[in-house]
């Protein structure tokens, strides 16, 4: 039980760090509906327990055993969270009611952006290696690995949930369409820089 418990306050800490994940469901809570927010979301977990199993199984052996292997998969990852901040950065101005009216019809998109921002950073994954290592007896039972995977979907969906929630308020909403393009550019800039480090860090 201890195990478990340190387990889920160490990925809650994760969830709450801003990152490539929240910045991408930020900005899709923001520009478009709370369906095709909440559509970015179900890919993230989607993601996250792919994450999970992997860590669970020990992706951080093979990352050990063939380090060309997570030297890949960086750069991939890297590169795609680039390309994600030069579409931002990249994007033409659309009125509001445009923007809108597109996000409310691209959930399946929403859903595919948010698995492949969570799959392409292998840093996810060492983590989850790393955390489950440090918190989990060797030789750790089939239903110890489910249990803290089903509790890191539950704290992330939470956290987004809240999250997209709260950026849905009529307030924010209105102030973020006033600055949507400046604040898209930081966006761009931001997921560029992370793409960049993802790359590059050792």
């Amino acid at each position: 039980m201890t195990s478990v418990v340190t387990f889920a306050l160490l990925w809650m800490v994760a969830v709450v760090t801003p990152g490539p994940n929240v910045l991408l469901i930020t900005g899709t809570a923001l520009d478009a509906s709370r369906r095709v927010a909440l559509c970015t979301v179900a890919g993230v977990l989607v993601g996250t327990v792919g994450w999970g199993l992997a860590g669970f199984f020990g992706v951080g052996l093979l990352f050990s055993a063939a380090p060309w292997v997570y030297v890949g998969l960086k750069i991939v990852g890297g590169a795609y969270i680039v390309y994600l901040g030069l579409l931002l950065l990249l994007r033409k101005d659309a009125p509001a009611a445009e923007t809108l009216a597109v996000g409310r019809h691209s959930g399946w998109r929403a859903f595919r952006r948010g698995l492949m921002t969570q799959l392409s950073n292998p840093k996810s994954g060492a983590f989850v290696t790393t955390i489950f290592a440090a918190t989990m007896p060797r030789e750790a039972p089939l239903a110890a690995g489910l249990t803290a995977i089903a509790v890191m979907v539950a704290i992330s969906g939470s956290f987004y949930g809240l999250w997209i929630w709260g950026l849905g308020l009529g307030a924010i909403r209105t102030r973020y369409l006033r600055a949507r393009r400046a604040i898209e550019r930081v966006t761009g800039a931001l997921f560029m820089a992370f793409g960049v480090n993802i790359a590059i860090s050792r």
